[in-house]
């Protein structure tokens, strides 16, 4: 069973903001977005129609919403949790990222206590039918 990171973990504001992520596993590219960041791992989001795996790994890149470089880095789905509608990801980043020098400097300085003790389920509540899987 793969532990939860003890890390601060920083859930992205989802109504007013959406970060696109790509994953490549074996070279095919999923796109989703990202649900929470944290320095270690990430967990992202992908429609139902993505078949994300335990033990995928390949490139990751975190798509800035508006100004600034995308992330570039290497990761690998530790677990899964699938839904109806979407498929929860946990992905650890397989190399380290400066966030400080990034466009999520300002999400990673916030305070993640305020997010203490919510999960995805907790913010979904009953209906997946508000998942906002993106443009």
């Amino acid at each position: 069973m793969v532990q939860p990171r003890r890390e601060p973990r920083f859930i992205v504001p989802a109504i007013s903001v959406y970060i696109e992520v790509e994953f490549q596993p074996e070279g095919k590219p999923l796109i989703g977005r990202l649900w929470d960041v944290s320095q270690s791992g990430a967990c992202l989001l992908f429609p139902r129609r993505h078949v994300v795996a335990v033990g995928h790994s390949g490139p990751l890149i975190l798509k800035p919403p508006s100004i600034g470089a995308p992330i570039r880095t290497r990761a690998e789905i530790l677990w899964v949790d699938r839904l109806r509608v979407a498929s929860y990801a946990g992905a650890r980043f397989l190399e380290t990222i400066d966030f400080q020098s990034t466009f999520l400097a300002m999400l990673m300085r916030g305070d993640p206590r305020a997010n203490a003790g919510l999960s995805r389920h907790d913010l979904l509540g009953e209906s997946e039918s508000r998942l906002d899987l993106g443009p």
